[in-house]
């Protein structure tokens, strides 16, 4: 049975047991690498998994940390003064001659009312315009003739030949590519809303319901769908992907608010990426989407650590890794309420350094893993020796403690990114892949059930990949749907992926 704790009678011995038990924080708030922890005269009582912390051993990491820190900040300081002189050096372009890499189109401009034969041309002055032309929407009509020949005027099977008219993108609308793309475009890539388009198209002169528009670009995702599928195989070869969750609003509930759904992406971030994959079914954000879409996957999976992932920690020729950028951003949070947290945000920074010096140096794999053998296990062991010491002086539930926790819970997966040169310390670039339809969502608020939902997945899909693999995503749109045929086999298919795209 627990023991009750008798309170002092007097105010004077309260206010003793007061100014002992501050004394006491403020020991233990100098703890972690704040000196000598032969001082420590109160240890966290009660079960713990860092009661087995070894004095000599954190010292001797925190040794191995400062020097691999300073490594790297005096390799960084270098990097930054070559970067320094190397612009110095170089000559600024005049801004009059800044074309932007656009088509220039070229007149010349003469006095008026002279002979030019008169004259000689001594010298010129250029100034540069930029125009833009607003937006043309037009209708193309193409008549096919009926033909019969001549000759067979009077023939009972006279021969008659017309010419194909052009082939319908989305079956009976006759709506071309270069219209279903700038819609798509403008929704998925600039975030603007259907209704918003209709305006501006009115304004152009065309007169639209909304309603049209709507079944114009779910007729598209279906054309889509084909070449969908075969954008998650090609994700899913390449090896080495990440994948996180993103919240969608879906609005199928009559006179109540939004549900809250998940879509899920799946990027891949191999030597020779593919771009992303987008996959929504009834906004689950259960084991059972990573299961079967993962099913048969072998490779690397990085992810921010969410507990549905921790089924593939064991599965044979998988290799988890964690996300360095959410643990950091746990000790961001934590620096409001413990100033001690700081101490990991600074070691964490100088791992994002290296990265940079790495990069700026344009190493190789193998030389980056190196690299990181030399200088980011030494800093990750301090960091990890640091936060097993700074976890004893915090309660449980303060959010230092629980950054601290988290982050060791996941240790493990965070050291692997060290083990090979191509592989990453975060899943940034999964989550700059979440930004299109987090912006979209601010726009067009929600889907109005989840067959809405499924068609932004494919258009996700495509979007994002074309912006991951540097591709211009209306143009990819355009050319496509002018080919993309439902007979198509998966050869044929994959030729039409971002990856392959050739403009």
């Amino acid at each position: 049975m627990k023991k009750t704790l008798e309170l002092p009678d007097t105010i004077e011995a309260c206010h003793e047991i007061i100014i002992s038990q501050a004394r006491l924080i403020e020991q233990l708030q100098r703890r972690a690498f704040g000196g000598s922890l032969k001082d420590r005269a109160v240890k966290y009582e009660g079960p713990s998994l860092f009661d087995d912390v070894d004095e000599q051993a954190v010292l001797a990491a925190k040794k191995e940390l400062e020097k691999a820190s300073r490594d790297v900040d005096e390799a960084a300081d270098r990097r930054r003064a070559e970067a320094k002189a190397q612009s110095q050096g170089r000559g600024k372009r005049p801004e009059k001659y800044n074309t932007y890499g656009l088509p220039v189109e070229t007149k010349t401009v003469y006095p008026d009312g002279i002979d030019l034969n008169d004259y000689d041309v001594i010298g010129q002055d250029e100034t540069n315009v930029l125009h833009l032309q607003p937006q043309r929407l037009w209708v193309v009509k193409t008549i096919t003739p009926i033909l019969r020949r001549k000759s067979d005027k009077d023939a009972p099977s006279p021969e008659i030949l017309q010419a194909k008219g052009p082939r319908s993108i989305i079956g009976g609308g006759h709506v071309g590519a270069d219209l279903l793309a700038t819609l798509i475009d403008n929704k998925f890539n600039h975030h603007l809303p259907e209704y918003r388009q209709v305006k501006m198209f009115a304004g152009f002169g065309l007169k639209l319901p909304t309603s049209t528009v709507n079944d114009w670009i779910h007729a598209t995702a279906n054309v889509l769908y084909p070449l969908y599928e075969s954008q998650r195989e090609a994700v899913m070869t390449g090896g080495y992907v990440q994948v996180d969750e993103v919240p969608w609003n879906i609005a199928d509930r009559k006179g109540q608010a939004c549900r809250k759904g998940y879509a899920w992406q799946f990027r891949d971030v191999s030597p020779d990426p593919r771009g992303s994959y987008f996959y929504y079914h009834k906004g689950s954000r259960g084991g059972e989407i990573p299961r079967t879409q993962l099913r048969g996957y072998q490779g690397v999976i990085q992810n921010d650590g969410y507990k549905v992932y921790n089924e593939f920690e064991n599965v044979p020729g998988i290799t988890v890794l964690a996300c360095m950028a959410h643990i950091r951003r746990k000790f961001v949070d934590a620096q409001k309420s413990n100033p001690l947290a700081a101490e990991a945000v600074k070691y964490i920074a100088t791992l994002y350094t290296l990265e940079e010096n790495l990069k700026a140096a344009g190493a190789t794999s193998d030389e980056i893993r190196a690299e990181r053998q030399r200088l980011a296990v030494p800093i990750l062991n301090g960091i990890e020796a640091w936060m097993r010491t700074a976890y004893m002086t915090c309660t449980p539930k303060e959010p230092l403690a629980v950054a601290i926790k988290y982050a060791l819970s996941l240790w493990p997966r965070v050291m692997r990114y060290t083990e090979e040169g191509h592989y990453l310390i975060d899943s940034n670039p999964v989550e700059q892949g979440q930004r299109p339809s987090v912006l979209g969502r601010k726009n067009y608020l929600f889907s109005q059930n989840d067959r809405g939902a499924e068609d932004n997945a494919i258009f996700y899909t495509f979007i994002v990949s074309c912006e991951n693999l540097g591709i211009n995503p209306r143009q990819w749109l355009n050319d496509t749907l002018e080919i993309i045929r439902p007979d198509m086999d998966e050869t044929e298919l994959s030729k039409l992926l971002p990856c392959n795209y050739k403009s």
